[in-house]
């Protein structure tokens, strides 16, 4: 289908020109970047195979998921440091001493990213044409409403009482759901609910600033030397998260009711 090759083409591009960035520097923007359009070509080929298993998704973006992880490492601990710059509730000589250990930190994981790659062949991320694949047009359009609500009744499927990981599972959920949708974006007479794309936003929004929160006290809780240090930092981050996840459960709320109205 050649407006999902066109979407997979411009995005393996843009995968690429991030990923030779980060070999010679992993600088944040593009080390953000990267795993976003990762993210999205996980999607994507997850789609194609819904619509034929025997694509074998896991498998085409197997050689990627360690080099995923390895720079994700790296991203969480940029996080770290824009958060704990953000907590005004603790004292100036104790945040420099947090930024202190989690910048050491940025920088061993940035060698043991280093040495992955120098550990592999030469890296690009290459996957395999939708044209290539044999799955037909008509298929992939027949089919693709029926995929999305499927998504959709998981992201919607919430219980009165969720712990974390099953609001991160959700989370992975609404970002896969957001990125099948974007993945249209040149086909001819595909358009987005703007209304929907609105909640689906704040939501991600919601999720993105809890889990950052529960990245950051796991990150804390490990830093080895300044335990009094991280005890007040953990504590407001604890806080923030419980707020962050009251806010979503409403807006959760109100998704699920705008689409049963609908």
């Amino acid at each position: 289908m050649n407006c999902l090759d066109k979407y997979r083409s411009k995005l393996v591009r843009e995968i690429n020109r991030d990923l030779r960035i980060i070999l010679t520097q992993p600088e944040e923007e593009s080390v953000h970047d990267f795993r976003v359009g990762v993210k999205r070509l996980t999607a994507l080929y997850y789609f194609l195979n819904r619509i034929d298993p025997d694509l074998k998704a896991k498998r085409i973006l197997k050689p990627y998921r360690s080099l995923f992880k390895s720079i994700g490492r790296i991203r969480e601990a940029h996080i770290a440091v824009h958060l704990v710059q953000s907590l005004d509730e603790i004292r100036a000589e104790d945040s420099e001493i947090l930024l202190k250990a989690l910048r050491s930190k940025i920088r061993r994981d940035c060698r043991s990213f280093q040495a992955c790659v120098r550990a592999q062949p030469p890296i690009s991320i290459r996957t395999p044409t939708i044209s290539s694949s044999g799955i037909s047009a008509r298929a992939i359009l027949r089919l693709k409403p029926v995929v999305l609500d499927e998504l959709l009744l998981q992201i919607l499927d919430t219980e009165s009482r969720m712990n974390a990981q099953q609001w991160h599972k959700k989370r992975i959920l609404l970002k896969r759901y957001h990125h099948k949708m974007d993945a249209f974006c040149y086909c001819p007479g595909h358009s987005l609910d703007e209304n929907e794309l609105k909640q689906i936003k704040i939501l991600e929004q919601l999720l993105g600033d809890w889990h950052d929160r529960v990245v950051t006290t796991e990150i804390l809780q490990v830093l080895e030397g300044i335990e009094v240090t991280t005890g007040r930092a953990i504590a407001i981050m604890k806080k923030q998260e419980n707020l962050l996840l009251g806010a979503t459960r409403i807006y959760f709320d109100k998704f699920s009711r705008w689409h049963r109205d609908r």
